[in-house]
C-alpha cells in the first residue's frame, strides 16, 4: 500500500470519527431533559442516530481495505450493509422531520412519505441481498467493490434530496429565510458530496458534511423553535393567569356583602311569613354560593344550562327581595352550547341593579336564546333606565363597565365569542354570539 493511499485512509478514518463526535452533540441535547418525547425532536433524533450507524458502516470500508481472512470479509460485508441501510433510514427520518416541521397535511404529506418509503425500501432490499448477489457491492481480497447495480444506491438519495428541495421551495412561505437556507444546506452538502464520490473514491466529505449540517439545523432551527415554543408557553401561562384572576375578581364581585346581607335578610323574613318559601330560598341561596365557588375552579367553558341555572338562582333571590318590582321572562329555544363560567350573572346583575331598580315602576328582564346563522345567540334585555343614565349615578357606571369588559374578554379568549350592547332611555339589550 503506497504512502498516498495510507494518508487518504487515515484522513477518512479521522473524518468519520469526527463525524461521530459531532453527531453525538445533537443526540446528547435531545436526550437531555427528555426532549426526544416531542414528535419533531424524535424524528431529528432518528436522523442523528441513523447517521452515526451510517458512519460506523463507512469506517469498516476504510479500516478493512485489504481483508486478510474470511472473518474480515464478513465484517466488511456487514459494515457495508449497515452503511446502506442506515443511509436509507437517514433519508426516511429526515422526510418525517421536514414534513412535520412544515406541517404538511393531506395528500401532499402522504405522497411524499410514501415515495420516500418505497425508494428507501428498494435500497434496503438490495443492500441486504448484496452480500449474496453482489448487486450493489461485493467484497474481494482487495476490499469493498462496487457492484453492477451500484447506481441504485446513488439514485435513491438523489431522488429523496430533490424531493426535499422541492418541498422547501414550494412551501418556503411557511419557513423563515434562515430555515430555508439551512434546510437547503443540509440537502446540498450530501448531494454534492455523493455526486463527487459517485465517480471517484477519494476523501469522504459526505459524512462530515451531514454531521455539520445537523449541527447547523440544531443551532439555527431547533434552538430557535424551542425558544419560540417557550415564549408561546409563557404567553399561554400569562393568559391562564389572567383568566384565573378574572375568575377570582368576578366571583368576588358577585358575592358582595350587600347581596349576602340582603338575601339573608329576605330569607329571615320569609321564615316568619312563609316557611316553605324560606326553605326554597335557602336551597337557592346554597346553590348560588356553590355555583360561584365552582366557577373559581373552572378553567374551561361550561354548559349554558349550568350557567342559566346559576342565574336563575340569583334572580329568584332578587325577586324575594323586590317582589313585583322585578319580573323575569325566560325564552330558551336552545341550550346545547358552552359559555365561560359567570358569563351571564354580571350582565343580569347590571340589568337589575343599574337598570330596573332605579326605575320607580320596576321592570322586566328577558333572557332569550336562539340559533342564528351558525351562532348560538344569547340576549339579555331589560326595560330599565339605560346605561347612559345609569353611568351618571355614583359608583354604578364604572362597576358595570368593568363587569362587561371582563365578560367580553373571556368570551373572546375561551369560546371566540362576541358581545354587543345597545342601550337607550328605554332599556338595554346585551347580545352574546358564540360560534355554533
Amino acid at each position: 500500500m503506497d504512502l498516498e493511499l495510507k494518508q487518504m485512509i487515515t484522513a477518512n478514518i479521522a473524518l468519520d470519527l469526527c463525524s461521530i463526535i459531532l453527531t453525538l452533540i445533537p443526540i446528547a441535547y435531545l436526550l437531555s431533559g427528555k426532549r426526544y418525547k416531542q414528535r419533531l425532536n424524535l424524528y431529528f433524533l432518528g436522523v442523528a442516530v441513523s447517521n452515526i450507524f451510517m458512519v460506523i458502516g463507512d469506517l469498516s470500508d476504510w479500516c478493512l481495505q485489504t481483508p486478510a481472512g474470511q472473518w474480515e470479509k464478513n465484517l466488511l460485508l456487514a459494515g457495508s450493509v449497515l452503511f446502506y441501510v442506515a443511509s436509507a433510514f437517514v433519508l426516511y427520518f429526515f422526510s418525517l422531520y421536514i414534513t412535520a416541521y412544515m406541517q404538511l397535511e393531506g395528500r401532499a404529506k402522504k405522497a411524499c412519505l410514501l415515495s420516500v418509503k418505497i425508494v428507501c425500501a428498494v435500497q434496503i432490499f438490495f443492500a441486504v441481498i448484496s452480500p449474496f448477489t453482489g448487486s450493489i457491492f461485493y467484497v474481494t481480497a482487495h476490499g469493498y467493490q462496487r457492484g453492477p447495480l451500484f447506481l441504485i444506491s446513488q439514485l435513491v438519495p438523489l431522488f429523496c434530496y430533490l424531493l426535499f428541495t422541492a418541498l422547501v421551495i414550494l412551501h418556503r412561505r411557511k419557513l423563515k429565510r434562515r430555515e430555508v437556507v439551512f434546510f437547503l444546506l443540509y440537502i446540498f452538502v450530501p448531494l454534492g458530496g455523493g455526486a463527487a464520490q459517485m465517480f471517484t473514491r477519494g476523501i469522504a466529505v459526505v459524512n462530515i458534511g451531514v454531521a455539520l449540517a445537523l449541527l447547523f439545523i440544531l443551532v439555527n432551527i431547533q434552538f430557535e423553535r424551542e425558544m419560540a415554543l417557550r415564549e408561546q408557553e409563557q404567553k399561554l401561562a400569562k393568559q391562564e393567569k389572567k383568566l384565573a384572576e378574572q375568575h377570582i375578581g368576578i366571583m368576588l364581585s358577585q358575592i358582595q356583602p350587600h347581596f349576602l346581607y340582603n338575601s339573608l335578610g329576605a330569607i329571615y323574613q320569609l321564615c316568619e311569613t312563609d316557611p316553605a318559601a324560606a326553605r326554597t330560598s335557602i336551597r337557592k341561596f346554597s346553590d348560588f354560593l356553590r355555583g360561584n365557588m365552582d366557577s373559581l375552579k373552572a378553567r374551561e367553558p361550561i354548559p349554558f344550562k349550568k350557567e342559566l341555572d346559576h342565574v336563575m338562582n340569583f334572580l329568584y333571590l332578587e325577586q324575594q327581595r323586590f317582589g313585583e318590582q322585578l319580573r323575569v321572562v325566560y325564552q330558551i329555544e336552545t341550550s346545547d352550547f358552552f359559555v365561560p363560567p359567570l358569563t351571564l350573572q354580571p350582565l343580569v346583575e347590571n340589568a337589575v341593579q343599574h337598570g330596573i331598580l332605579h326605575k320607580k315602576t320596576g321592570g322586566t328582564i328577558t333572557i332569550r336564546t336562539e340559533e342564528a346563522d351558525g351562532y348560538a345567540v344569547v340576549t339579555i334585555a331589560d326595560d330599565g333606565i339605560g346605561m347612559e343614565q345609569a353611568g351618571r349615578l355614583p359608583n354604578l357606571g364604572d362597576h358595570a363597565h368593568i363587569g362587561i369588559s371582563n365578560v367580553r374578554s373571556r368570551l373572546e379568549e375561551m369560546v371566540h365569542g362576541g358581545l354587543e350592547i345597545e342601550s337607550s332611555g328605554e332599556g338595554t339589550v346585551v347580545t352574546i354570539r358564540i360560534p355554533w
